[in-house]
């Protein structure tokens, strides 16, 4: 498939799906008019490292968030697994 980033076109092949594919390059070009807007004067190459510097520290801070949360459910999930047993061994089995 190709894309359109800054004007230029690439052509793309991955394992991921087509719209994938666009989204992520909207993203990118997104980040790079952004850059070169803030800093008109900066050679391309600058604002592409710009921009995977910008794009790798989104992905880190999700990767954090995303560990914070599954932890949380992990710890959560073990306190209810308490509360269920100690509620299941208080009440005698029945007939």
């Amino acid at each position: 498939m190709t894309v359109e980033i800054l004007g230029r076109t690439f052509t793309l092949k991955g394992s991921v799906t087509p719209e994938s594919l666009q989204a992520v390059a909207q993203e990118v070009d997104a980040q790079l008019r952004e850059l070169q807007r803030a800093f008109p004067t900066r050679p391309l190459s600058d604002l592409a490292i710009l921009a995977a510097l910008n794009l790798a520290y989104e992905c880190l801070e999700s990767k954090e968030d995303y560990q914070h949360l599954h932890t949380e459910i992990e710890k959560r999930s073990r306190q209810l697994i308490q509360l269920l047993e100690a509620s299941d061994s208080a009440f005698p089995p029945g007939p």
